[in-house]
């Protein structure tokens, strides 16, 4: 099996891959006070479309991490929407 791409560490809204693609793993950092989200769409430009994955994280709560063991098939592209004061995400997709 061939290693995942990284998106490498956001704090914004970004396309993360253009056209067809998988999902790995997802990554949410929340900054252990506020509650945070990532919702991962299968669009190249924008938080719509079909969502292929959302990683939440509660008040109160750090890391959360989400590996795919059957990776999530994205046929138009990779756009993650995070929502949450301080919080980053890693998309891992490829491979």
């Amino acid at each position: 099996m061939a290693s995942s791409i990284t998106s490498g560490l956001k704090s914004a809204d970004a396309v993360i891959a253009i056209g067809r693609n998988r999902i790995n793993a997802v990554t949410l950092i929340a900054d252990g006070t506020n509650a945070a989200n990532v919702v991962v769409y299968d669009n190249a430009s924008t938080a719509s479309g079909v969502v292929l994955a959302k990683v939440t994280a509660v008040a109160g709560q750090g890391t959360v991490h989400v590996i795919f063991e059957n990776p999530v098939t994205a046929s138009n592209g990779i756009y993650a929407d995070v929502t949450g004061t301080g919080a980053g995400y890693i998309v891992y997709y490829g491979g």
